[in-house]
């Protein structure tokens, strides 16, 4: 996926706080929440409940944003 896409949502994530989770969709068809996403090179790393995982860029196919007011939304190819 392309950075700017993800990096759109991260910012939509730090902006709306406390509550709000991502979810990262890969090729594999594994779901990655997270409360904190950052990304360098083809690098994005994940960061739920003390936890940081880190996948390539290129294996996200989806993501999904969910603010605390139960709001969402999903962009994905």
């Amino acid at each position: 996926m392309d950075a700017a896409i993800i990096e759109e949502y991260a910012q939509k994530l730090r902006a709306a706080g406390a509550g709000a989770t991502l979810v990262l969709f890969t090729r594999g068809g594994h779901e990655h929440p997270a409360h904190d996403v950052r990304t360098a090179r083809d690098l994005v790393h994940l960061t739920h409940d003390g936890t940081e995982t880190v996948i390539l860029r290129s294996e996200i196919v989806a993501i999904r944003f969910r603010d605390t007011r139960g709001g969402s939304s999903r962009v994905g190819f």
